[in-house]
């Protein structure tokens, strides 16, 4: 059974199978039913509404006698001096000029189709250069021309007309090829300018297009490779300016006039250094990046993406990723980006502790959300992994004003940790709701106090039932289900240390300990110069001082400090660090853990110490085996006693989350409309809502939008 309301698709960074599955399950769309006027008619179908007309203009001209058309009498053709006359006893054919002397039936026929289609690509030249103008685009996508022009589709259109022009460039080309071997006229090929640039054209047509759209060579190729091949265009274009000078130097060196220069512009004028962006990593397979937006910024849309070059990365390489503002920063954006390829792996591993780096920013762009759900009142983002991020981009842009439910799958517990931790969902999913499908297998540390609308589950999400539940609950106005928000809270209320023990685990899986030593050490060391400072018997501070140390004890950090050992603060700032707020820990907490490390009360743990305690908080046993400890320390029982007696989290998240596929009945026992989760009875009661025909269309307030 399929579902109509408007339906946005971009797919970045799945795999084939996931792609498929999961266009197979949104099988949500008859227009007809609930748009009749839109049908299936898109704005860049005009582009090919010319290039038709661009063909018919072709037809003519192979038809009608000069000026209006290339059709010559046999006479004609011999006062031109190329060939002498017309063949097969015909007395018109065409031959104004040597490459395109065509005086027998089947060169006729053949040079016909070659120009036919050239013809019918030459609006399509002027589109691939005109999409691909983001500074254009996006100032025109805030003016009127949004009306009848989807702006958020440039990409899109340029990637179908780049399909066409590509097999058509072939198809020209082949035509042309096999008109001059039939004709023994091979050496046109290299003896004329048609020929030279014609064949420089359809030399690089397959290494521009091939590259980009082909699943085995994207696969294959790195995304900089195949970048790089794509910016041939500017000589396959060049070699289209000299190919035929009488019309194609208008059409084609316009449109590439108006690209080069909406690019210079933009590299001059829309560049930004930032020279103090914040980097961590956001858990086993991304990066975060935050930083202050550029003064340009302050009245740009946050549905929007921006291109960033990292010069301790590489100098020529820019990449795009989408950003949504800093939730805990006025005037902040941030960035996630996964770990998909060479040059993210590449900023993974330089990240080694969270630090401060330049980089540059060129932007900010407007996505195809900008102009989506800004249509309909209520919206359902569909995500799946590091596409969460432009569905928080335009949740935050509309927060409080439309009703944006989410429904997000994801394998990857770091990011769902980060997000939760950093991103307030409740606030800008008001009157909605948040679907979390968790299918990794590490434990989640959790906020302590999920918001009543976030629910996680540990499965897959069946779309079909998911959508259709969250239609059904919003239209007839069912409420959200109390008895498993309060399974949620259990998950969410682990005492501190169970919270702590999974925090670390992530820590673990993320940083290298060594790491997280050294940069212990180092804080130690700074905050013995801090505590220097510190008027003990006032608990005053120096002008220069730091406040945040004057609750503690100065028992605590003496001021000689033993070399390579770790300070109670040295061990909180460690973990301030790299645990950040997951894990919602507090000093004293900090200090009790500590205490039971420090069993010779030396207010300082060594590596091995050190060592011990994350293996201990991140798994709650100890290991007997393990060649550098030949016993178990004192300190170790005291702190695996303090942790063995606690539920194991992976059980709670089994038996907490719910299990989509066994289904759970509403708390709203009467309805006949099933839950927010889906069933039969939500499927029809949607396909009751479809087929209404009171005209009221209830459905034409809802659109769907999905990014992974």
């Amino acid at each position: 059974m399929s579902f109509g309301f408007s339906f946005y698709l971009t797919i970045s960074t799945m795999s084939d199978t996931n792609k498929y599955m999961m266009m197979a399950q949104i099988q949500i769309i008859d227009e007809d039913k609930v748009h009749p006027s839109r049908k299936n008619l898109h704005w860049w179908h005009a582009v090919f509404f010319f290039s038709i007309i661009s063909l018919l203009i072709c037809l003519l001209q192979l038809v009608l006698p000069p000026p209006y058309g290339l059709m010559m009498a046999s006479a004609e053709v011999g006062e031109v001096g190329i060939a002498p006359g017309c063949e097969d006893d015909m007395e018109r054919c065409i031959c104004p000029r040597e490459t395109i002397c065509a005086t027998d039936t089947l060169s006729i026929i053949l040079l016909a189709l070659a120009r036919c289609s050239a013809f019918f690509d030459y609006p399509l030249y002027m589109m691939l250069f005109l999409s691909k103008a983001h500074n254009l685009n996006n100032h025109l996508r805030r003016t009127l021309f949004r009306e009848w022009i989807d702006f958020g589709d440039m990409h899109k259109a340029h990637k179908i007309f780049g399909i066409v022009v590509g097999i058509e460039t072939m198809f020209h080309s082949f035509f042309h090829l096999l008109r001059w071997g039939l004709n023994n006229e091979m050496s046109l090929l290299w003896q004329t300018a048609a020929g030279i640039t014609g064949f420089i054209a359809a030399a690089v047509t397959p290494l521009i297009c091939w590259p980009m759209v082909v699943p085995f060579l994207k696969q294959h190729i790195r995304f900089e490779v195949r970048k790089g091949l794509h910016y041939l265009s500017i000589v396959w274009a060049i070699a289209l300016l000299f190919h035929a000078p009488s019309r194609i130097p208008v059409l084609i060196g316009t449109a590439s006039a108006v690209y080069a220069v909406d690019h210079i512009f933009g590299y001059v004028k829309r560049n930004n250094l930032i020279e103090t962006a914040y980097f961590e990593r956001y858990g086993e397979n991304g990066v975060a990046l935050h930083f202050k937006n550029p003064k340009s910024w302050e009245d740009k849309s946050p549905t929007s993406y921006v291109l960033i070059m990292c010069p301790w990365i590489s100098k020529y390489e820019w990449h795009a990723f989408t950003m949504f503002p800093e939730p805990s920063k006025e005037n902040h954006s941030m960035l996630c980006i996964g770990n998909s390829g060479d040059w993210t792996k590449q900023l993974y591993d330089k990240i080694k502790v969270p630090c401060m780096r330049q980089l540059y920013v060129h932007g900010p762009f407007m996505t195809e959300f900008s102009d989506t759900a800004v249509t309909t009142s209520n919206a359902i983002a569909v995500a799946s992994g590091i596409g969460i991020t432009p569905t928080l981009s335009l949740m935050m842009n509309y927060a409080g004003r439309k009703r944006i439910n989410i429904i997000w799958g994801c394998r990857d517990p770091g990011l769902i940790e980060f997000i939760l931790h950093k991103v307030d969902i409740k606030a800008i999913t008001k009157n909605s709701f948040a679907f979390i499908f968790y299918t990794g297998k590490r434990e989640l540390a959790l906020p302590k106090n999920l918001p009543a609308n976030v629910f996680i589950f540990r499965s897959r999400p069946d779309l079909e039932n998911t959508i259709t539940g969250i239609i059904t609950a919003i239209h007839s106005g069912e409420g959200l289900p109390e008895e498993l928000y309060e399974k949620q809270k259990k998950i969410a209320n682990a005492p501190f240390r169970k919270r702590m023990m999974i925090a670390m685990t992530r820590v673990i899986n993320v940083y290298d300990k060594n790491e997280m030593f050294d940069y212990a050490v180092e804080e130690t060391a700074k905050a013995a110069e801090r505590m220097q400072e510190i008027d003990l018997e006032s608990g005053r501070f120096s002008d220069s001082g730091s406040k945040e140390y004057g609750n503690m004890e100065s028992s605590r950090l003496p001021v000689a400090i033993p070399e390579d050992q770790v300070s109670l603060l040295g061990l909180d700032a460690m973990i301030s660090r790299f645990v950040g707020i997951i894990g919602e820990y507090s000093i004293s907490d900090i200090e009790d853990i500590f205490d039971a490390i420090d069993i010779d009360r030396s207010e300082y743990i060594d590596r091995a110490e050190f060592s011990a305690f994350l293996r201990i908080a991140a798994t709650g046993e100890n290991n007997d085996d393990d060649d550098d400890v030949e016993e178990r320390r004192p300190s170790e029982e005291l702190l695996l006693s303090s942790m063995v007696g606690l539920t194991d989290m992976q059980a709670a998240l089994t038996t907490s989350m719910h299990n989509y596929s066994r289904g759970l009945s509403s708390h709203h026992s009467t309805t006949c409309h099933g839950t927010v989760f889906g069933g039969s009875d939500t499927k029809e009661y949607v396909q009751k809502l479809m087929d209404d025909n009171s005209g009221e269309k209830p459905l034409e307030e809802w659109s769907i939008f999905y990014c992974g």
